[in-house]
């Protein structure tokens, strides 16, 4: 008994020794980068649902000026009135993204354009950069985990300050 408990005891530890699958790495960053302009598409067609629903359950925004934002029904709060809006319109285009070793985690970033109706009907256009943050679920399909923006400066000062 001892011998069979001991044996067992061996194969687990040397279960737990052996190191992970290789992952490719650069096949799960475009595997990434694609699942960001998925999120893109995704809310350029529904809007709010297409935001909302790429959002892991424990996904965080980071908005300008509030606290953090930790839930589905925050994040629909925060940006439903937007989407509501018809005039409102928000794209964007990652530039790069980065996995980890394990290919669990990752980050895109790029850059992104907002347009609202102005009090005159003339279109105020916003740009700015953004960082998001993912994870890989049990699935394969990639979820937001965080996500962050700021803004450009406007045109005038960005040859001070590009």
């Amino acid at each position: 008994m001892k011998a069979t408990v001991a044996g067992v005891a061996l194969l687990a530890a040397m279960a737990c020794e052996q190191p992970a699958a290789s992952v490719d790495l650069a096949a799960e960053r475009s595997s990434l980068l694609e699942a960001d302009r998925r999120f893109a598409r995704a809310t350029a067609e529904e809007r709010l649902e297409g935001w909302v629903g790429f959002f892991a359950e424990d996904g965080v925004m980071f908005p300008a000026g509030r606290p953090v934002i930790r839930d589905e029904e925050s994040i629909r709060a925060l940006m439903g009135p937007l989407f509501d809006d018809e005039g409102f319109s928000l794209a964007w285009e990652p530039l790069e993204a980065e996995v980890s070793a394990g290919g669990d985690l990752g980050y895109t970033y790029g850059s992104y354009e907002s347009r609202s109706p102005g009090p005159d009907g003339v279109p105020s256009v916003t740009t700015g950069k953004y960082l998001t943050v993912w994870r890989k679920q049990g699935d394969g399909s990639w979820k937001v985990v965080a996500d962050i923006g700021n803004t450009n400066p406007p045109a005038t000062d960005r040859s001070e300050n590009p």
